[in-house]
C-alpha cells in the first residue's frame, strides 16, 4: 500500500515537473536572479518601479495577445493598433483643454473595439486565415495612424499622467500622491487587465474561448457559436491594447504611428515562452505574464551584462529560444507520456 502511495506521489510530483507552466516559471525565478545579480540596486524601491514600468506594457500586449490565440487565433496587427491608438489619443486632447482629456479616451476606446471587430470579423465570420487577417489590417492601423500623425508628436492634458506617475499631477490627493512611491500606476493597468480576464473566464465566453481554440469545428457542433466568440476574443485583445496605449501615451506624451511594431513579435514569444500552445485551446492566460517577464528580464540581463551591442540582438535570440524550447519540450514528453 505504501509502495502504491509512494509511486503516485512520484508520478504527481513528475506529472508536475512536465507541465509546460513549471518550465515557464523555473526560468523565470532563474531569469529573476540572474538580474538581482547583475543589476546593484535591484531591491530599491525605485528601480523595482522602473522595472514595473518598463515591463508593463509587454505584459498587457501579451495577456491580450494569449486571449486571441487561446481561441485559435494570432494577432499581427496588435503593435500598428497600439500605435494607432496612441495616435488617436494625442489627437483629440488639447493641453489647454482638460475635458478633452475625456474625449480622448472614449474616441480611443471605440477606436479599440471597433479594431477587434473588424480582426474578429475577419477571422470569425469570413472565414479567414487570422494571420492573413491581421497581416492585412495591420497596414490599416498603421496608415491609419500616420494619417493622424505623420510624424510623432501631439498635444495631451496634465491629469493624463495620472496613468504614468500619479504625484506630477497636481490637484491629486496627497494619499494618491504618497501612494505613487511604492505602487506605479502602471502596475494597476496590469491588476485592471487581470481583473478583467478573471471576470471573463467565470463566464461562458471564457469557457467558449478556450472550447473553440481547442476544436472549433466540435464546438460549433455542440452549439457554441464559434465566430461570436472568435470575434469577442478580438475585442478582448483590443482592450488590453488600449491599457497598454494609456500607459505609452501619459509616459511619453507623445502619439507614434510606428513605435508599437516591434511589440507584435515581442507579444507572440511572450505568449509562446509562457507555455500557452499557438495551436489554441490550452495554456493559463495569466501565465502570458510570465512569458513577458521573462522576455523583459533577458533585456535587463544582457544589459548589465555589458554585452557588446553587436551580440546582443543575437545572445537575446539564444535566450529566447532556449525559454521557448523549455516549454516545447514539455509538452511533447507530456504528450508521449
Amino acid at each position: 500500500m505504501r509502495k502504491v502511495e509512494a509511486l503516485s506521489g512520484t508520478s504527481l510530483l513528475k506529472g508536475a515537473f512536465l507541465k509546460p507552466e513549471t518550465s515557464s516559471l523555473l526560468i523565470l525565478v532563474a531569469m529573476f536572479i540572474i538580474t538581482a545579480v547583475l543589476q546593484e540596486n535591484f531591491f530599491e524601491t525605485r528601480s523595482i518601479i522602473r522595472n514595473i514600468n518598463a515591463f508593463a506594457p509587454l505584459i498587457l500586449l501579451a495577456m491580450g495577445q494569449a486571449v486571441v490565440i487561446v481561441s485559435g487565433g494570432l494577432d499581427l496587427s496588435q503593435g500598428t493598433a497600439l500605435s494607432l491608438l496612441t495616435c488617436v489619443l494625442t489627437t483629440v486632447m488639447r493641453t489647454d483643454n482638460p475635458v478633452t482629456g475625456v474625449y480622448a479616451l472614449f474616441a480611443a476606446f471605440a477606436v479599440a473595439v471597433l479594431t477587434g471587430v473588424i480582426n474578429g470579423i475577419g477571422i470569425g465570420y469570413l472565414r479567414i486565415p487570422p494571420v492573413i487577417v491581421t497581416f492585412a489590417t495591420s497596414y490599416l492601423w498603421l496608415g491609419w495612424a500616420l494619417f493622424l500623425r505623420p510624424t510623432p508628436g501631439g498635444e495631451t492634458v496634465d491629469w493624463f499622467r495620472v496613468f504614468y506617475r500619479m504625484r506630477s499631477v497636481e490637484g491629486l490627493p496627497a494619499f494618491l500622491r504618497s501612494l505613487d512611491y511604492f505602487v506605479p500606476p502602471s502596475l494597476f493597468l496590469v491588476l485592471v487587465g487581470c481583473f478583467l480576464w478573471f471576470l471573463i473566464s467565470k463566464t461562458r465566453t471564457g469557457r467558449y474561448i478556450y472550447a473553440v481554440g481547442s476544436n472549433a469545428e466540435s464546438a460549433y457542433y455542440s452549439g457554441i457559436d464559434t465566430a461570436r466568440t472568435q470575434l469577442l476574443a478580438c475585442v478582448i485583445n483590443a482592450i488590453f491594447i488600449f491599457l497598454a496605449a494609456l500607459f505609452f501615451v501619459a509616459q511619453n506624451q507623445t502619439g507614434d504611428a510606428r513605435m508599437g511594431g516591434p511589440l507584435t513579435l515581442r507579444s507572440i514569444a511572450a505568449v509562446v515562452v509562457g507555455g500557452i500552445a499557438l495551436s489554441g485551446g490550452k495554456g493559463s492566460i495569466y501565465f502570458a505574464l510570465v512569458g513577458a517577464l521573462i522576455l523583459s528580464f533577458v533585456s535587463k540581463i544582457i544589459f548589465f551584462a555589458n554585452i557588446p551591442n553587436a551580440y546582443q540582438t543575437l545572445v537575446s535570440g539564444i535566450i529566447v529560444i532556449a525559454a521557448i524550447a523549455g516549454p516545447a519540450y514539455m509538452t511533447i514528453t507530456k504528450e508521449e507520456r
